[in-house]
């Protein structure tokens, strides 16, 4: 539905939508590329050694911006004006579907470290007393655990790239309906707008009466 607020409304409405898109954008993307190129460097790389603090770092800055949003749509359902709060909580309730992403990424990245030894120069001290055929059957080993750990860390990002994909498409529309003055009618549902600031089906219907009461004004 679309309803008669005005400039000033409608850039508060943006608002989260607008935060939203940098945790997306920022964050989100900079946790996948860590985790691709993590898996892709080499066992002893610079990449590889600070591969969890890249994902760490942006991870706690986008759960902070999820913290932030959920805080400013209970204050803004409390003290602020119906159309910023109806965005607040539209944008608010979306970062669930993020949170399941992170937890099933977590899951299968976690799938890497079964039966891996992530220490080189404890495994190798480990072999040294071995005759030299068994240490090249454990190096063998060794290397397709490794392997298997970075296939798993790749597949463990596509739930999350995947949900980041969608979650820009949907904020970019929810920008787009903030902008023109709009509110999904699930969420006027959950949240009813107050009596004096009827819905409209389409904007040419909400100018029009806008203009009449400004005519009649």
């Amino acid at each position: 539905m679309f309803y008669a607020v005005d400039e000033v409304e409608r850039r508060r409405g943006k608002a989260p939508h607008e935060l939203a898109m940098i945790n997306l954008l920022l964050f989100n993307l900079l946790i996948g590329v860590a985790l691709l190129a993590g898996s892709m460097a080499e066992p002893d790389s610079l990449i590889h050694r600070l591969k969890w603090p890249a994902v760490a770092v942006p991870l706690v800055a986008s759960l902070a911006v999820m913290v932030l949003t959920w805080v400013r749509a209970a204050r803004a359902q409390a003290q602020g004006t119906w159309f910023a709060a109806a965005h607040w909580r539209l944008s608010a309730r979306r970062w669930r579907l993020l949170l399941a992403a992170y937890v099933l990424s977590a899951g299968v990245v976690s799938l890497a470290f079964v039966g891996g030894d992530g220490d080189t120069a404890a495994f190798e001290a480990r072999i040294a007393e071995l005759p030299p055929a068994m240490q090249a059957m454990e190096r063998s080993k060794a290397a397709s655990q490794d392997m298997g750990a970075a296939i798993w860390a790749r597949i463990g990002v596509v739930p999350l790239l995947l949900t980041v994909m969608t979650l820009i498409m949907l904020e970019s529309g929810a920008l787009y309906q903030a902008g023109r003055g709009e509110v999904p009618d699930g969420v006027a549902e959950r949240l009813p707008p107050p009596p004096d600031l009827p819905g409209y089906a389409s904007p040419a219907e909400r100018d029009a009466a806008m203009a009449g009461d400004q005519a009649r004004g």
